[in-house]
């Protein structure tokens, strides 16, 4: 009776003290888990909203950069218009003296042509300079700048996923890992867009298309 209490009693604490040393390790290794866990599903959501966020300020950069150009096509049109007005009135003045028009004539045409070079005046001065190649070039650096966002975010989950599946697969993790079902074995790498992002359907022109 005494040898059977002695071994129950050394089976008590044999387990207490593979107790105490196993479980301290099993709740770390489920703590540590459940952060990488969250920190991949953390990165995965941020790459998600990087792709929304920045689809939206890729079709800005082309809605600004349609309206401008746009805007700055018709002002070359204007400043085309009007010297090209300037040059018929001034043209016509000539022709008008040359043929001896009387002093009505020249006058009601040197009037036109005051007039056409003052509507070209005001077209030059409303317009002192035109900045589509410099307005182009920013717009290009704004699209690399949201293209990086997407990559920088992509890259993170990248190795939030790497930092989880090294840890998951060391000797403790392993072994405790196959009691915690809320845990994979290992999270599958990313093979492809979670959303494509085909920068060029983003083209205000192109979206009625």
């Amino acid at each position: 009776m005494r040898k059977v209490l002695i071994g129950c009693g050394v089976l008590v604490a044999v387990f207490l003290i593979l107790l105490i040393i196993v479980w301290p390790n099993y709740v770390g290794v489920y703590n540590t888990l459940n952060t990488k866990y969250q920190s991949v599903n953390g990165a995965k959501s941020a790459y998600s909203a990087s792709l929304n966020t920045v689809t939206q300020k890729i079709k800005g950069v082309w809605a600004i950069a349609d309206q401008y150009l746009s805007h700055e096509s018709k002002t070359f049109e204007a400043v085309a218009r009007a010297r090209s007005g300037f040059d018929d009135a001034a043209k016509a003045f000539d022709q008008a003296d040359k043929g001896g028009q009387g002093t009505a004539d020249l006058t009601r045409k040197g009037t036109e042509v005051v007039n056409a070079a003052l509507a070209f005046r005001v077209q030059i001065e409303a317009y002192p300079q035109l900045r589509a190649a410099e307005t182009t070039q920013e717009n290009i650096r704004n699209m690399e700048v949201s293209v990086n966002e997407i990559k920088t975010s992509l890259d993170d989950w990248v190795t939030t996923i790497k930092d989880y599946n090294t840890y998951r697969q060391s000797f403790w993790p392993n072994i405790f890992g196959g009691f915690m079902h809320k845990f994979p074995a290992k999270i599958a790498y990313y093979e492809g867009p979670v959303k494509e992002l085909n920068v060029e359907q983003l083209n205000p022109q192109k979206q009625g298309k």
